[in-house]
Protein backbone atom coordinates (compact mmCIF):
# COMPACT_ATOMS: atom_id res chain seq x y z
CA UNK A 1 0.00 0.00 0.00
CA UNK A 2 1.35 3.47 -1.01
CA UNK A 3 2.46 5.21 2.41
CA UNK A 4 0.41 8.52 1.19
CA UNK A 5 -2.86 6.83 2.14
CA UNK A 6 -1.08 6.35 5.60
CA UNK A 7 -0.27 9.96 6.24
CA UNK A 8 -3.08 11.75 8.52
CA UNK A 9 -1.94 15.44 6.94
CA UNK A 10 -3.61 14.58 3.11
CA UNK A 11 -7.21 14.20 5.49
CA UNK A 12 -6.02 17.78 6.73
CA UNK A 13 -5.38 18.85 3.20
CA UNK A 14 -8.70 17.87 1.97
CA UNK A 15 -10.57 19.27 4.76
CA UNK A 16 -8.61 22.54 3.76
CA UNK A 17 -9.19 22.21 0.18
CA UNK A 18 -12.30 21.92 1.05
CA UNK A 19 -13.12 24.55 2.78
CA UNK A 20 -11.30 27.13 0.47
CA UNK A 21 -13.52 26.05 -2.11
CA UNK A 22 -16.76 26.87 -0.37
CA UNK A 23 -15.54 30.12 0.85
CA UNK A 24 -13.12 31.67 -1.18
CA UNK A 25 -11.70 34.15 1.24
CA UNK A 26 -10.91 31.58 4.06
CA UNK A 27 -6.94 30.47 4.72
CA UNK A 28 -4.97 28.51 6.29
CA UNK A 29 -4.65 30.57 9.29
CA UNK A 30 -8.57 30.60 9.33
CA UNK A 31 -7.87 26.60 9.50
CA UNK A 32 -5.83 27.06 12.32
CA UNK A 33 -8.18 29.24 14.13
CA UNK A 34 -11.04 26.32 13.97
CA UNK A 35 -8.34 23.47 14.65
CA UNK A 36 -7.43 25.93 17.96
CA UNK A 37 -3.60 25.72 17.13
CA UNK A 38 -1.42 28.27 15.75
CA UNK A 39 -0.90 29.20 12.13
CA UNK A 40 2.72 28.18 12.39
CA UNK A 41 1.95 24.78 13.63
CA UNK A 42 -0.29 23.84 11.37
CA UNK A 43 2.18 25.04 8.89
CA UNK A 44 4.95 22.90 10.40
CA UNK A 45 2.18 19.51 10.43
CA UNK A 46 1.45 19.94 6.83
CA UNK A 47 4.89 20.64 5.60
CA UNK A 48 5.86 17.41 7.81
CA UNK A 49 8.11 19.20 10.06
CA UNK A 50 6.40 18.53 12.81
CA UNK A 51 3.78 15.67 13.86
CA UNK A 52 0.47 15.86 16.34
CA UNK A 53 -0.07 13.52 19.63
CA UNK A 54 -2.75 11.53 19.98
CA UNK A 55 -3.96 13.61 22.71
CA UNK A 56 -4.26 17.02 19.63
CA UNK A 57 -5.68 14.48 16.84
CA UNK A 58 -8.22 13.09 19.07
CA UNK A 59 -9.42 17.17 19.67
CA UNK A 60 -9.12 18.15 16.20
CA UNK A 61 -11.62 15.24 15.34
CA UNK A 62 -13.65 16.01 17.79
CA UNK A 63 -13.64 19.95 16.05
CA UNK A 64 -13.66 18.39 12.45
CA UNK A 65 -16.80 16.45 13.57
CA UNK A 66 -15.97 12.77 13.43
CA UNK A 67 -17.74 9.96 14.28
CA UNK A 68 -16.50 7.46 16.25
CA UNK A 69 -14.82 5.13 13.57
CA UNK A 70 -13.77 8.19 11.49
CA UNK A 71 -12.32 9.83 14.77
CA UNK A 72 -10.18 6.34 15.85
CA UNK A 73 -8.95 5.93 12.25
CA UNK A 74 -7.35 9.28 12.01
CA UNK A 75 -5.99 9.44 15.64
CA UNK A 76 -4.54 5.91 14.77
CA UNK A 77 -3.01 7.66 11.52
CA UNK A 78 -1.43 9.81 13.78
CA UNK A 79 -0.28 7.34 16.48
CA UNK A 80 1.14 5.21 13.43
CA UNK A 81 3.11 8.24 12.72
CA UNK A 82 4.33 9.91 15.99
CA UNK A 83 3.78 7.47 18.90
CA UNK A 84 6.64 7.55 20.79
CA UNK A 85 5.90 3.40 22.02
CA UNK A 86 6.85 0.91 19.72
CA UNK A 87 4.00 -0.96 20.55
CA UNK A 88 1.73 1.83 20.53
CA UNK A 89 2.37 2.15 17.07
CA UNK A 90 2.72 -1.38 15.99
CA UNK A 91 -1.40 -1.62 17.59
CA UNK A 92 -2.15 1.31 15.27
CA UNK A 93 -0.49 -0.51 12.26
CA UNK A 94 -3.15 -3.24 13.45
CA UNK A 95 -6.11 -1.40 13.39
CA UNK A 96 -5.20 0.91 10.82
CA UNK A 97 -4.49 -1.63 8.37
CA UNK A 98 -7.57 -3.79 9.53
CA UNK A 99 -10.11 -0.60 8.60
CA UNK A 100 -8.01 -0.16 5.12
CA UNK A 101 -8.16 -4.19 4.11
CA UNK A 102 -11.87 -3.10 3.17
CA UNK A 103 -10.39 0.61 1.32
CA UNK A 104 -7.27 -0.82 -0.53
CA UNK A 105 -9.31 -0.44 -3.70
CA UNK A 106 -9.82 3.50 -3.17
CA UNK A 107 -6.32 3.97 -3.73
CA UNK A 108 -7.03 3.76 -7.24
CA UNK A 109 -10.06 5.67 -6.60
CA UNK A 110 -8.40 8.37 -4.89
CA UNK A 111 -5.78 8.77 -7.84
CA UNK A 112 -9.25 8.88 -9.87
CA UNK A 113 -10.53 11.93 -7.80
CA UNK A 114 -7.37 13.69 -7.97
CA UNK A 115 -7.99 13.38 -11.51
CA UNK A 116 -11.24 14.56 -11.80
CA UNK A 117 -10.02 17.39 -9.56
CA UNK A 118 -7.70 18.48 -12.04
CA UNK A 119 -10.07 18.30 -14.93
CA UNK A 120 -12.98 20.48 -12.43
CA UNK A 121 -10.57 23.49 -11.02
CA UNK A 122 -9.50 25.55 -13.98
CA UNK A 123 -6.10 26.35 -12.35
CA UNK A 124 -4.65 23.14 -12.21
CA UNK A 125 -4.40 23.62 -16.03
CA UNK A 126 -3.68 27.16 -15.78
CA UNK A 127 -0.58 26.13 -13.90
CA UNK A 128 0.47 23.67 -16.28
CA UNK A 129 0.20 26.52 -19.18
CA UNK A 130 1.49 29.33 -16.71
CA UNK A 131 4.86 27.33 -17.18
CA UNK A 132 5.43 28.24 -20.55
CA UNK A 133 5.64 31.85 -20.13
CA UNK A 134 8.56 33.35 -20.34
CA UNK A 135 9.97 34.69 -16.71
CA UNK A 136 8.09 31.83 -14.98
CA UNK A 137 9.54 31.51 -11.45
CA UNK A 138 9.23 28.37 -9.70
CA UNK A 139 7.38 29.83 -6.39
CA UNK A 140 4.26 29.33 -5.42
CA UNK A 141 3.42 32.55 -4.48
CA UNK A 142 4.30 33.92 -7.38
CA UNK A 143 2.14 31.53 -9.52
CA UNK A 144 -0.84 32.37 -6.82
CA UNK A 145 -0.40 36.54 -7.69
CA UNK A 146 -0.20 35.50 -11.59
CA UNK A 147 -3.83 33.33 -11.51
CA UNK A 148 -5.12 35.35 -8.77
CA UNK A 149 -5.70 31.79 -6.43
CA UNK A 150 -5.28 31.54 -3.02
CA UNK A 151 -1.30 29.97 -2.42
CA UNK A 152 -3.03 27.41 -0.45
CA UNK A 153 -4.87 26.38 -3.42
CA UNK A 154 -1.49 26.27 -5.65
CA UNK A 155 0.29 24.46 -3.23
CA UNK A 156 -2.62 21.77 -2.97
CA UNK A 157 -2.25 21.63 -6.80
CA UNK A 158 0.74 21.31 -7.28
CA UNK A 159 0.88 18.18 -5.28
CA UNK A 160 -2.10 16.72 -7.22
CA UNK A 161 -0.91 17.60 -10.55
CA UNK A 162 1.97 15.65 -9.53
CA UNK A 163 0.17 13.03 -7.68
CA UNK A 164 -1.66 12.23 -10.83
CA UNK A 165 1.81 12.40 -13.22
CA UNK A 166 1.24 15.44 -14.81
CA UNK A 167 3.82 17.59 -13.06
CA UNK A 168 7.31 16.70 -11.67
CA UNK A 169 9.84 18.26 -9.47
CA UNK A 170 13.23 18.19 -10.22
CA UNK A 171 15.95 20.47 -8.13
CA UNK A 172 13.36 22.43 -6.78
CA UNK A 173 12.32 23.41 -10.73
CA UNK A 174 8.74 22.39 -11.60
CA UNK A 175 8.16 20.52 -14.54
CA UNK A 176 5.37 19.77 -16.89
CA UNK A 177 5.01 16.21 -18.03
CA UNK A 178 1.83 17.01 -20.17
CA UNK A 179 -0.01 19.71 -21.00
CA UNK A 180 -2.11 21.29 -24.13
CA UNK A 181 -4.48 23.28 -21.90
CA UNK A 182 -7.27 21.33 -23.69
CA UNK A 183 -10.66 20.01 -21.37
CA UNK A 184 -13.51 18.39 -23.52
CA UNK A 185 -17.08 19.08 -23.57
CA UNK A 186 -19.04 16.48 -24.85
CA UNK A 187 -18.39 14.57 -21.62
CA UNK A 188 -21.79 14.46 -18.86
CA UNK A 189 -19.29 14.66 -16.47
CA UNK A 190 -20.30 16.97 -13.07
CA UNK A 191 -16.29 17.71 -12.95
CA UNK A 192 -15.93 19.06 -16.68
CA UNK A 193 -19.31 20.78 -16.09
CA UNK A 194 -17.75 22.36 -12.92
CA UNK A 195 -14.34 23.42 -15.30
CA UNK A 196 -16.64 25.03 -17.96
CA UNK A 197 -18.46 26.42 -15.25
CA UNK A 198 -15.79 28.23 -13.69
CA UNK A 199 -14.39 29.56 -17.37
CA UNK A 200 -17.53 30.99 -18.05
CA UNK A 201 -17.57 32.86 -14.75
CA UNK A 202 -14.09 34.20 -15.53
CA UNK A 203 -15.59 35.34 -19.03
CA UNK A 204 -17.98 37.37 -17.50
CA UNK A 205 -15.83 39.02 -15.04
CA UNK A 206 -13.19 39.88 -18.41
CA UNK A 207 -16.26 41.40 -20.30
CA UNK A 208 -16.45 44.12 -17.50
CA UNK A 209 -12.71 44.29 -16.66
CA UNK A 210 -10.22 44.19 -19.70
CA UNK A 211 -9.88 46.77 -22.08
CA UNK A 212 -11.33 45.74 -25.36
CA UNK A 213 -8.36 45.79 -27.20
CA UNK A 214 -7.29 42.50 -25.04
CA UNK A 215 -10.07 40.60 -24.85
CA UNK A 216 -12.31 39.27 -27.76
CA UNK A 217 -15.85 38.73 -27.45
CA UNK A 218 -18.48 37.76 -30.66
CA UNK A 219 -21.77 36.31 -30.77
CA UNK A 220 -24.07 34.87 -33.56
CA UNK A 221 -27.57 33.31 -33.62
CA UNK A 222 -28.00 30.64 -36.54
CA UNK A 223 -30.20 28.14 -37.48
CA UNK A 224 -29.17 24.55 -37.57
CA UNK A 225 -30.86 21.04 -38.29
CA UNK A 226 -30.39 18.45 -35.32
CA UNK A 227 -28.68 16.55 -38.20
CA UNK A 228 -25.92 19.23 -38.67
CA UNK A 229 -24.57 18.47 -34.88
CA UNK A 230 -22.40 16.30 -35.34
CA UNK A 231 -20.66 18.28 -38.15
CA UNK A 232 -20.65 21.60 -36.40
CA UNK A 233 -18.95 20.20 -32.86
CA UNK A 234 -16.51 18.54 -35.15
CA UNK A 235 -15.35 21.91 -36.91
CA UNK A 236 -15.54 23.83 -33.75
CA UNK A 237 -13.01 21.36 -32.15
CA UNK A 238 -10.96 21.15 -35.46
CA UNK A 239 -10.99 24.77 -35.40
CA UNK A 240 -9.64 25.34 -31.75
CA UNK A 241 -7.29 22.68 -32.64
CA UNK A 242 -5.57 24.68 -35.20
CA UNK A 243 -5.90 27.71 -33.48
CA UNK A 244 -3.49 26.55 -31.07
CA UNK A 245 -1.04 25.16 -33.50
CA UNK A 246 -1.03 27.92 -35.53
CA UNK A 247 -0.05 30.34 -32.61
CA UNK A 248 2.14 27.78 -30.42
CA UNK A 249 5.61 28.27 -30.72
CA UNK A 250 9.15 26.95 -28.78
CA UNK A 251 10.00 30.63 -27.42
CA UNK A 252 8.43 31.77 -24.25
CA UNK A 253 5.44 33.45 -24.40
CA UNK A 254 4.08 37.10 -22.66
CA UNK A 255 0.49 35.59 -21.47
CA UNK A 256 -2.10 32.89 -20.43
CA UNK A 257 -4.88 33.45 -22.37
CA UNK A 258 -8.29 30.86 -22.25
CA UNK A 259 -10.50 30.39 -25.69
CA UNK A 260 -13.74 28.66 -25.06
CA UNK A 261 -16.01 28.11 -27.34
CA UNK A 262 -19.92 27.43 -26.77
CA UNK A 263 -22.85 26.08 -29.17
CA UNK A 264 -26.26 25.51 -27.57
CA UNK A 265 -29.78 25.61 -28.00
CA UNK A 266 -30.85 29.37 -27.41
CA UNK A 267 -34.90 28.69 -27.58
CA UNK A 268 -36.52 25.13 -27.39
CA UNK A 269 -38.21 22.81 -29.36
CA UNK A 270 -41.67 23.60 -30.19
CA UNK A 271 -43.81 20.85 -28.52
CA UNK A 272 -46.46 18.89 -30.27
Amino acid sequence: MDDRTLDYRHILHKELTDRCESNPRYSLRAFARDLKLSPSRLSEVLNKKQGLSRQAAEAISKTLGYGLEEAEYFCDLVSLKHARSVKERENAKLRVFKVDFEKQRDELYSLQLDSFKVISDWYHLGILELMKVKNFKHDTKWISRRLGVQIIQIELAIERLCRVGLMKIEDGNFVAVQSNGWVPGGIPSSSIRKFHRQVLEKALVAMETQAVEERFFSTRLMTLNRSDLPEAFEAITEFQKKFCVDLASESNKELLYCISMQLFKIVEEETV
